[in-house]
């Protein structure tokens, strides 16, 4: 009879289970990365940070920057939805759709916070940081 070592088929036992249940869905889709790379880009993009900054900007001269930004960029709002202390605002821009939460942090801090991509598949950092870095460049200038 083959003898195991202890300390292997412990952490085997606590450690395993532990890892999926802490891990979640996207591991397991992650997972099946090899079978379809589809999937594993799909699950990137529901999973992963959107681009986000805390700027230290009121809430109101920060909403108004992102509505100019929005407007020079011509990224059409389609919605807006209140949320607990801000707003979520989707927009969309031909084939984009971008996601922004702003929320009010304090009197004098807000935070931004920017999802973009084509579809669920196919995410769009580079205009999600274009869209956070140009707001904040113009509530810094902006006249209230």
């Amino acid at each position: 009879m083959r003898k195991f070592n202890s300390k292997l088929v412990n952490l085997l036992l606590i450690g395993l289970p532990l890892m999926l249940a802490l891990s979640g869905c996207a591991a397991a889709i992650g997972a099946l990365g090899t079978v379809g790379s589809g999937v594993a880009g799909g699950a990137d993009y529901l999973v992963s940070t959107p681009v986000a900054r805390t700027v230290s900007y009121d809430y109101d001269r920060m909403k108004k920057a992102l509505l100019v930004t929005l407007c020079k960029m011509v990224i059409a709002v389609e919605k807006v939805q209140e949320i607990e202390n801000g707003e979520k605002i989707f927009a969309e821009a031909d084939d984009l759709i971008v996601v922004i939460e702003l929320k009010k942090i304090t009197a004098s801090l807000t935070r931004i916070e920017i999802k973009a991509g084509e579809g669920v598949v196919k995410r769009d950092t580079a205009t999600a940081a274009a869209i956070v870095q140009k707001t904040t460049e113009l509530a810094k200038t902006l006249v209230t």
